[in-house]
Parts: C-alpha cells; sequence; structure tokens
C-alpha cells in the first residue's frame, strides 16, 4: 500500500475525520490498522517527518519554557499561588523575588491580585506549575484569547506580533495561557487585531490582511486628527 494523504496542510478537520493512510504521525492523532484519524477539530499541520493537529479550541496546559501572565491569589510564608488560566496550579518561592525569604514579608513584592508574566520552569505529573523571573505588569489592559490561538497570533519567528508591536507603538506581552497585557500606543488597535486574528487563524493571508487593517486605522486616525487641528 502507497502512502495516501486526503487532507492538505492547513486544512481545517474534525474529530474522527481520516487523514490518510499509512502515513506517520503525532502521538495525539487516533490510528486504526493502516488508518490515521484526527482525535479533535483542528488544523492539520503537515511537514516532512510526520503529520499531527493543531487544535483550535481548548484549556491551557502548562509547559516547561512558557511564558505565562498570572494573577497573585495567596501569599505564603515562602511562597505565591498563582492563577494562570488554567485549571491546573501554579506556584512561585519567595527566592524568586529576594535570597533572604525567611527574613521579609513577601507582600512587600506582589500581592494578592497584583498580575505578573513568568516563565514556567517546571511542571510535575498533575500539571502543576513552577513559576519563575515574575515582572509585576501594571496599568495597561489585559484580554484573554483562546490559547490555542496563541502561537498564531505570535505568528512564525514572532512575525505577527513584532509587526502589531512597531505598528501601533504598543508594549504588548503575549502569555501561552490566552492572556495579553496591552500598554500604551494604540491598545485598542492592538486589540481590534487581535480579535480578527482570533477569527480567521485557520485562513491563509492573514499576516498581510492584519498588516493592512492596521496600516488603514493608523491612516484614518491621523487624517481625522488632521482635520480637527
Amino acid at each position: 500500500m502507497t502512502n495516501t494523504l486526503n487532507i492538505k496542510n492547513r486544512d481545517l478537520v474534525l474529530p474522527g475525520q481520516l487523514i490518510g493512510e499509512k502515513i506517520r504521525s503525532d502521538l495525539e492523532c487516533i490510528r486504526e490498522g493502516a488508518s490515521v484519524f484526527s482525535p479533535i477539530q483542528g488544523l492539520v499541520k503537515l511537514n516532512k517527518r510526520e503529520i499531527g493537529v493543531i487544535p483550535l479550541a481548548g484549556i491551557y496546559k502548562p509547559r516547561r519554557e512558557d511564558v505565562v501572565i498570572g494573577v497573585i491569589t495567596k501569599v505564603l510564608r515562602d511562597r505565591w499561588l498563582v492563577e494562570i488560566n488554567s485549571p491546573y496550579s501554579g506556584s512561585m518561592s519567595g527566592e524568586e523575588a529576594t535570597r533572604n525569604q525567611s527574613r521579609v514579608d513577601l507582600t512587600d513584592y506582589f500581592r494578592i491580585g497584583d498580575v505578573i508574566s513568568a516563565k514556567i520552569a517546571r511542571v510535575d505529573e498533575v500539571y502543576s506549575s513552577t513559576l519563575i523571573l515574575p515582572w509585576k505588569l501594571t496599568d495597561g489592559q489585559i484580554i484573554e484569547v483562546n490559547p490555542k490561538r496563541v502561537p498564531r497570533i505570535i505568528g512564525k519567528k514572532r512575525s505577527m506580533i513584532n509587526m502589531i508591536k512597531e505598528k501601533t507603538r504598543c508594549g504588548i506581552v503575549v502569555g501561552q495561557n490566552g492572556r495579553i497585557w496591552i500598554k500604551g500606543g494604540q491598545d485598542n488597535l492592538v486589540v481590534e487585531a487581535i480579535r480578527k486574528i482570533e477569527r480567521e487563524a485557520y485562513t491563509t493571508g492573514l499576516t498581510d490582511r492584519i498588516g493592512e487593517m492596521l496600516d488603514k486605522c493608523i491612516q484614518d486616525t491621523q487624517k481625522t486628527k488632521i482635520k480637527i487641528e
């Protein structure tokens, strides 16, 4: 039997849909004999080694090296508990803020309700995560997106998010857990662009369309300012 594919790269597939016959696939795909089926609704990811499916929806599952945006929910004697937009818990050692944690009040550094960006250093067998390198995020606004859309919002080699930053002059931190912090510049335009990416994540030519949208909105704003002046 020769290898056969029923779909193309970036095609939208549904749970149980046949992807192909006698092909290599990642561990998430369902195999029945030589047939490979999609386990979820998502986009086909096809490369030289194997085929897989990128989910279009779902909860955030912590992974080592991810950057996340979290909220301090509790301050203990030696650590903070952090809510990371996931069913799974996160925590951060007091040593991330001070080397003398036994002699200080950790609320001097982060309090309940503070919003931070941090990196996931470890994930245990029940997906509880340990956070490091915290940075307090003040002012600005935070929006939540489908965590599965985050790679599209960032783009290949950060092309999408860097373009948005450059055109809008905004500070932006994208958390892999589906939270995005935006500050300064044309922040409302950033939100509009991100929502458009969410809606059209599975389409081709999206980066160009986002760039055109941003350019048009910025030009219209400048024309309005000139008229007012």
